[in-house]
């Protein structure tokens, strides 16, 4: 993940990452998916019995990746 790198410079709190200013539109939204895929993966990986609020931001996490694997679709030449 080249185009997201950590910002020392910047505070934690509030902007912990910074994204490389030349990233275009379609590969932002691909690296979005991916982050979100790996969001899901560390999860299900945990595999400890999960709360019901875990799972809903996790369901929420995954419907998010669907919609960025579809926007990236529309991207693509037909």
């Amino acid at each position: 993940m080249d185009n997201v790198v950590s910002d020392s410079s910047s505070s934690r709190a509030t902007h912990p990452f910074t994204v490389n200013e030349e990233l275009s539109f379609e590969d932002a939204w691909l690296r979005v998916a991916e982050l979100l895929q790996c969001a899901v993966a560390t999860s299900q990986a945990l595999a400890q019995p999960v709360a019901a609020p875990q799972r809903a931001v996790m369901h929420l996490v995954d419907m998010a990746k669907m919609v960025a694997e579809r926007a990236v679709e529309c991207m693509r030449p037909a």
